[in-house]
Parts: structure tokens; C-alpha cells; sequence
């Protein structure tokens, strides 16, 4: 019945090991509807989306155990999931065409004639909207996503993105006022 330390802690370790590896894909199940918000906010298509996050999953599951708290871990799954779509966004540039392309096919397959103007208009607003974001520089779409998609304050995107939250309300800002110019011109919001 008397055990030393070094078991004591040998067993915490193991335990703490085997409860990590079965939390993180918890956590990461948890957090699935946060981590594709951030998908989606990145404009990644459905496909590439679901392939990302595999890709964050499979990474999660081997990462097992180097996390010590859940607090770490939804961070670092969101840190992942920023840069796996960033790395995606960088390769193609092209979201923005791909979006086009889905409006236009969607709007080919709809033969319903009842179609309103309201929602027409909708759909041009939200191809410039799409459009106005992919010309965002990567140092301003990181914060935006994170923000606005997945409603972190600035100190969380900071610890996220390894920023100050100043840098981030600063890019923040920058980012709107591209954003809102950009929008003008094309007539959204007026």
C-alpha cells in the first residue's frame, strides 16, 4: 500500500496520457462547429473544407497528449485549422473564382421562375462580400475570420495568431475600413 512518489506520478502520467488522447478528439468533436466557421469564413469550398478539417483532426489525434489543458488544446485546434486554410488560401488564391463559380452553377440548377429579386440581390451582395474578403492580405483575414466568424475577443485571436490583441484591433480596423471602402464601391451597404 505504500507507494513512492515516482509511481504516483508514473500513474498520473499514464492516466493524464490516456485521458488527453480520448479528450482531444472530444474537444475536437466539441469544437467542430467553431472550426468550421472558421472553414467557412476562409471561403475553402465544402470539399476542401471537410479535407482540412480531416486534416486537423488526423493532427489532433497523433498531437495526443502535449496539450495540457482544454483551454491549449482548443487553441492549438483553432491555430491548425487557421493555418491549414491559410496554407490552402495561399495555394489556390483563388477562392474567390471558386465562389463565383458555385453562385453561378447554383443559379444555372434553380429553375424555379418565383425566384425574388430580393434574393438575387442577395446573392450579388454576398459574392462582392466574398470577393472584398479573398483581396484581403492574409495578415488582415486571419483576425477577421477569427473575430467576426467565430466571435473571439482580440486577446483570444492574439494568443491564436501569437499577436498582441493592440495588433489585432488594429488590423481589425485596418481590415474594416478596407472592407467598407471596397463595399462602397461596389454599392453594398448603400
Amino acid at each position: 500500500m505504500n507507494e513512492t512518489n515516482a509511481d504516483l506520478e508514473a500513474e498520473a502520467d499514464q492516466a493524464a496520457g490516456e485521458k488527453s488522447s480520448e479528450s482531444k478528439l472530444d474537444i475536437f468533436i466539441a469544437e467542430l462547429g467553431r472550426l468550421k466557421r472558421i472553414v467557412a469564413g476562409f471561403g475553402l469550398s465544402a470539399s476542401d473544407g471537410d479535407d482540412a478539417l480531416q486534416d486537423v483532426s488526423i493532427k489532433a489525434l497523433k498531437q495526443s497528449g502535449k496539450c495540457q489543458s482544454r483551454e491549449d488544446s482548443v487553441r492549438w485546434l483553432i491555430k491548425v485549422t487557421v493555418n491549414r486554410c491559410l496554407m490552402e488560401h495561399r495555394r489556390r488564391r483563388s477562392f474567390h473564382r471558386q465562389a463565383r463559380e458555385i453562385l453561378k452553377r447554383r443559379a444555372e440548377t434553380i429553375t424555379n421562375p418565383k425566384r425574388t429579386d430580393e434574393k438575387v440581390i442577395n446573392a450579388e451582395e454576398l459574392e462582392i462580400v466574398r470577393q472584398s474578403l479573398q483581396k484581403l492580405n492574409d495578415s488582415l483575414l486571419g483576425p477577421v475570420v477569427l473575430r467576426y466568424f467565430c466571435d473571439l475577443n482580440s486577446k483570444e485571436v492574439g494568443e491564436i495568431l501569437g499577436l498582441k490583441a493592440s495588433t489585432v484591433r488594429s488590423r481589425l480596423r485596418e481590415a474594416r475600413m478596407i472592407l467598407a471602402k471596397r463595399l462602397l464601391e461596389r454599392g453594398v451597404g448603400t
